[in-house]
């Protein structure tokens, strides 16, 4: 227990034995003494024979201590005195590095949060995803009912499977319990990442509808009440049931201490309270629902829905937890074969009947493993944030390379006390390690604070029928590991050269030597520093530049339709057997008569609107076969749509005739887009000719209307409308005439001269009277066509890459000021010197800025090299933009040199403001 001791009483011991060799001493003093000789000579004598009692008391201390331990926390002692000493550098080096830590906290932060999370589960590390992937290659994660039992009953592999989909149900009878619904004004915040608003009458719940082995499987019990459990199935049936989640009843039902056994109807069919699910818990997803209702009782709200007993109906997302001792690749090989087995028992002719391939991988609720698409943008944002750390420690290390040198008087009296090399430089890496742990803590604490109130308003932002959003980014151990990694890191690469160089300095002058200027070597250094901020800032900021241009480009490129005035309604039925098709299509006729009564309303049609939202691709031939491997002269998208669809969006026809408008069934003609036209008949006139259409293994939904086996003839040629998809493929556009008894399956398009918002308010009271349980979303054709991709991803990316690139240039100013004003400090002497000699205010000026521009000009030739190759990675993003976009190389270039020559030239306004008398006496 010695080292124990050690630990807790070691000043006692030390004290111990200091009194113990001064009583030695006393004792030989006193036996001089009694020999004859005086106290002084007795003193004197004694301590000559005892030896150096200081390292006498040094070696005994040796058996008690940690050396390595007491040295290291002498080192950090000794660098808190000198970062306190140095408050200024301290403060700006703590505030560049927290800004280069911060941001990449905040991607690993948000990273964890978003794409790595795990399923909200007991034990998740065992939960897994289930997917197929088909022959062709595509992705599907979805299964049949019929086969989710089959897996249920039949994998020894795992513990459990579970099935879970989600659906917004009209809520309905909900009782006389206060409502406490978020308003829907903070829409706003992410109105471009949301379906558009409902204006009809009916309250909507956000529903997970999930097997009855659900929570048993994820390990999640109720706070109040009971959840499902796997086999109770005839119980349920019986008596159907459903669970709240602990958010909405607080937020809706005020937390009514009587919630249980209150009975709520979800499109229209009722279903008893019997628990309330945790706070915050999302199960298989990332938003918390309003309620979970057991799968088995899917036909109470989709009566006309025979999903649960047709096997090519694919309507879950399957989850396993697997059994103990079990290897995700185990249990792959045990479902392949089963899988095998059910493809036998699909239709021969559909998709589900070929050979695929099982995917299992760990939990995940975005239910499948990163595509290429993805892992390409995380990487890029990682690079982006890590060249932002770079900058960082390159501006400390400059800095520190300047502050070097007025240290070199006491590194060198250091140096002739007999301190080694390596001694110097591990104390001066851990001041730089100091520095980087600090600048950590700062880091990690604004970045909770800001992303906890990001994710806030995010949560907020969203209306409350799409449910609660859950992010966790609260710091864990994962984090916390992170941020002392990364700050640990940072500290030694900011702090190792000027070490280095700082030693090396130190051993090749004398104690007395001048330090009023600076080395080349070191001044080499510090200019090469400068010129990789330069360069890595400015690969940010063009890249953030072109991301800027291109979401600009995309938001004023012409559209080729009127999207301004046009709204599209997108009519929802309810599920009840009430809602047939006849009864549906007389309500969408008795809609449209009441809203051509509206004023201000010109035009009314139906038809997908053109925005990329439900797009369908069809082979095209045109020789009256069928659209085959050999014939096929190329794929083109389809919509069907009204006779008077073209008039309605301002699409104008450019030659040949528009549909005829007489009820009944439609004529067998079709109308193509300009680039349409060119890419089938190049050249020539298309009026006349003939297409056939052939969608074979391209998507389309159940029960869809499709263009298949009939041979269609070209009447019109119709303007190109601007495509969505970033190569304008869907600009190719074939237009067919609509059955008049399908206009229930398309939303509704009309033209208003009056303000679209004042129309849809009207078109709330109109829903209200005609049917109150309508789901009726409404949203300009403007609106719909800024939540598509071409607008989305390049505005996304341009806001991540500004706010780094902007961060970047922050941190090269800062590094440029701060190691100019140190420069001038340092040359004080020499700029006394040659102003006594005769020089000009001026010229010590432009001196000084010219070796200040150097590295920066430097450092914008490799930018721009290292711009190109980003902006070439970029181009799959970039919405009408070339690869090299001059304006932001040429522009971005100029307005940073402007930034750097501004920083370097105020410090140097300080040199003209030298007294030559007292630089000469300056040390």
């Amino acid at each position: 227990m010695q080292w124990l001791r050690s630990l807790f009483q070691r000043r006692q011991i030390y004290s111990d034995l200091a009194e113990e060799i001064q009583q030695h001493l006393a004792e030989k003093v006193e036996a001089l003494i009694a020999e004859g000789m005086s106290r002084k000579d007795a003193e004197y004598a004694a301590k000559r024979e005892f030896g150096n009692i200081a390292r006498i008391e040094e070696s005994g201390h040796e058996p008690w201590m940690w050396p390595r331990a007491e040295s290291l926390l002498a080192d950090i002692r000794f660098a808190l005195r000198i970062l306190l000493r140095d408050a200024g550098f301290t403060t700006v080096a703590i505030l560049a590095l927290a800004l280069g830590i911060g941001v990449n906290t905040s991607a690993f932060t948000a990273y964890k949060a978003i794409v790595a999370r795990s399923l909200d589960a007991r034990d998740p590390g065992s939960m897994v995803d289930i997917a197929l992937t088909r022959h062709a290659g595509d992705f599907d994660p979805e299964f049949s009912y019929p086969d989710y039992k089959v897996y249920r009953d039949n994998l020894h592999s795992f513990s459990g499977v579970i099935a879970q989909r989600m659906e917004r149900l009209t809520l309905t009878q909900a009782g006389g319990i206060q409502r406490q619904l978020r308003s829907s004004g903070g829409t706003q915040f992410l109105k471009f990442l949301l379906p558009h608003p409902n204006v009809g009458g009916a309250e909507f719940a956000t529903t997970f509808i999930v097997s009855e082995n659900y929570f048993s499987v994820l390990g999640v019990a109720a706070v109040r009440g009971r959840t499902f459990e796997g086999g109770d199935g005839k119980e349920l049936a019986a008596s159907p049931s459903v669970l709240i989640s602990e958010n909405y009843w607080q937020r809706r039902f005020a937390g009514d201490p009587s919630i249980l056994g209150k009975v709520v109807r979800l499109n229209g069919a009722a279903f008893t309270i019997i628990g309330i699910t945790p706070h915050d818990f999302v199960g298989t997803s990332v938003i918390t629902p309003d309620f979970w209702v057991p799968l088995n009782l899917l036909p109470l709200v989709h009566p006309n829905d025979n999903g649960l007993r047709d096997r090519e109906n694919q309507c879950c997302r399957l989850y396993a937890r697997l059994a103990p001792g079990v290897s995700i690749r185990q249990a792959q090989a045990e479902m392949t074969v089963l899988a095998d087995h059910l493809r036998t028992l699909h239709d021969p002719h559909s998709e589900l009947s070929k050979p695929a391939t099982v995917r299992l991988w760990p939990g995940s609720p975005f239910g499948r493993t990163m595509d290429s698409g993805l892992k390409f943008a995380i990487v890029l944002i990682m690079v982006a944030v890590g060249m932002v750390l770079a900058i960082a420690c390159a501006n400390v290390a400059s800095l520190q390379l300047a502050r070097a040198a007025s240290r070199q008087n006491e590194l060198c009296l250091r140096l002739s006390l007999g301190a080694t090399r390596r001694r110097l430089v591990r104390q001066l890496l851990t001041e730089s390690a100091l520095l980087g742990l600090i600048a950590g803590i700062v880091a990690l604490l604004f970045t909770w604070a800001l992303l906890k109130v990001s994710v806030t308003m995010a949560a907020q932002a969203i209306p409350a029928e799409y449910g609660s959003l859950v992010l966790h980014v609260t710091p864990d151990i994962e984090i916390f590991a992170h941020v002392f990694a990364i700050s640990l890191i940072a500290g030694i690469l900011f702090g190792l050269a000027p070490a280095l160089e700082s030693s090396r300095m130190a051993l090749s002058s004398a104690a007395n030597n001048s330090t009023g200027s600076s080395p080349g070597r070191s001044r080499r250094l510090r200019h090469s520093l400068i010129a990789v901020q330069v360069a890595a800032s400015l690969v940010l900021m063009i890249s953030g530049s072109m991301l800027i241009r291109s979401s600009r480009h995309a938001l004023i490129t012409e559209t080729g339709y009127d999207n301004k005035h046009i709204v599209d309604l997108d009519i929802q039925f309810p599920g009840s057997t009430n809602y047939t098709a006849q009864r549906r299509l007389a309500l969408v006729r008795e809609l449209r008569n009441r809203l051509a009564a509206l004023p201000g309303i010109s035009s009314i049609s139906a038809g997908r609107p053109p925005d990329g939202q439900g797009i369908r691709v069809a082979a095209v031939s045109i020789n009256r076969d069928k659209p085959s491997a050999h014939n096929t002269k190329g794929f083109l998208y389809y919509t069907y749509v009204q006779p008077n669809y073209l008039q309605t969006l301002g699409i104008p026809l450019l030659f040949g005739r528009t549909f005829q408008t007489e009820a009944g069934q439609p004529e067998s003609s079709v109308i193509l887009s300009e680039s349409a036209a060119q890419q089938l008949w190049p050249g020539q006139n298309p009026i006349g000719r003939t297409l056939r259409l052939n969608t074979d293994e391209q998507f389309h939904g159940k029960n869809e209307l499709l263009p298949d086996g009939v041979a269609y003839q070209v009447i019109g040629v119709a303007r190109d409308t601007r495509g969505v998809e970033l190569d304008g493929s869907d600009s190719r556009q074939v237009y067919i005439p609509m059955p008049e008894d399908r206009i229930q399956d398309y939303p509704l398009l009309f033209r208003t001269s009056a303000d679209p918002a004042q129309s849809i308010t009207a078109i709330g009271a109109i829903l209200s009277s005609l049917d109150p349980d309508l789901v009726v979303g409404a949203a300009t054709l403007d609106e719909l066509l800024h939540q598509t991709p071409a607008f989305l991803v390049p505005g996304l990316a341009a806001s991540i890459a500004s706010v780094i690139g902007l961060i970047g240039l922050l941190l090269a100013s800062m590094g440029i000021f701060g190691t100019v004003s140190y420069i001038v400090v340092l040359r004080t002497r020499e700029v006394g010197i040659r102003m006594a000699l005769g020089a000009k205010k001026r010229d010590i000026l432009g001196l000084i800025l010219r070796e200040s521009t150097q590295p920066v000009l430097v450092g914008l030739l490799v930018g721009i090299a290292l711009a190109v190759g980003a902006s070439y990675l970029l181009r799959g993003v970039l919405y009408g933009l070339n690869t090299v976009d001059a304006v932001s190389f040429v522009g971005v270039s100029l307005l940073f040199l402007a930034i750097a020559l501004l920083a370097a030239y105020v410090p140097s306004r300080r040199a003209m403001r030298i007294d030559p008398m007292v630089a000469l006496r300056y040390e």
